[in-house]
């Protein structure tokens, strides 16, 4: 009897053992222990849900990037530099320019007061312009005004000037671009000529001035050292007494400067 006894309070301290193990230590069960259902398991089986894509919109059309060169400056500079990259022939960086026989308007700032209502009015129709110019006192030559324009990467440039000759009854408008032959950048020609032909009908169409020629030169350094498509647009001519009288008012300038516009207009539209 007592020996059972023993037994009984053995077994109930095994027992007893036993809960307070289970207290003190409670079974975790992972669910990797759960059997799952073959629906579950497919779930589990499937890629996780992909990032958001941002989708980046871009518009339609950049602006076109024009380029104005206002011709010659308010003091020459008559060192020599190359016309063209590796030439060995040279001209003067930048000369002073032509000087109106009745006003004494100087074309340096005929030109420059072009270049800013150009300016203005290619910004009003919406291009980039970037300006080798804004003042008269600088001192830029004619391969660094080049320069800018390839940097800027221009679509187009644009040089102002305007004309002399011995002969005073000489007039009009005409615009000049290198030759197809040209040996610094003749794959431009069809470009250049194109911007020549376009800018010298707008401005003629918009001031109703004579209509002279394209010229096509090899010699002429802002055109040689350019990248890019360029032409040189003489506006008229300063020895001309009734066109100088026109070209000094402003009025006649923003003709000419709208008749530009127009004409870099024409330019884009038939290159698309």
């Amino acid at each position: 009897m007592k020996k059972k006894i023993v037994i009984f309070e053995l077994f109930f301290l095994f027992i007893l053992c036993l809960v307070l193990i289970a207290w003190n230590y409670p079974i975790t069960i992972s669910a990797d222990m759960v059997p799952q259902s073959e629906e579950s398991q497919n779930e589990n089986l499937q890629s996780p849900d992909p990032e958001p894509v941002i989708e980046v919109v871009y518009p339609e059309d950049e602006n076109h990037i024009v380029c104005i060169d206002a011709g010659h400056q308010q003091r020459a500079d008559m060192g020599k530099e190359p016309i063209g990259p590796g030439a060995t022939k040279t001209k003067a960086k930048v000369d002073g320019g032509t000087l109106g026989k009745s006003t004494g308007l100087t074309e340096y700032q005929l030109n420059l007061d072009i270049a800013l209502k150009l300016q203005s009015e290619l910004e009003d129709r919406g291009y980039t312009v970037v300006m080798v110019r804004t003042t008269n006192d600088v001192n830029i030559s004619n391969s660094q005004r080049a320069q800018i324009a390839n940097d800027a990467n221009a679509d187009a440039f644009v040089k102002i000037h305007a004309d002399g000759c011995d002969d005073s009854s000489v007039h009009g408008a005409s615009t000049i671009c290198q030759s197809e032959s040209n040996p610094y950048n003749g794959n431009l020609y069809e470009s250049s000529r194109k911007l020549a032909e376009c800018v010298l009908d707008g401005a003629v169409n918009a001031t109703g001035c004579k209509k002279r020629q394209i010229l096509e030169l090899d010699s002429m350094t802002g055109i040689n050292w350019s990248q890019v498509p360029t032409t040189i647009i003489e506006v008229g001519y300063l020895t001309n007494k009734a066109e100088e009288a026109k070209l000094a008012t402003a009025d006649y300038q923003q003709l000419i400067a709208r008749g530009i516009a127009d004409g870099i207009d024409e330019y884009f539209r038939t290159d698309e």
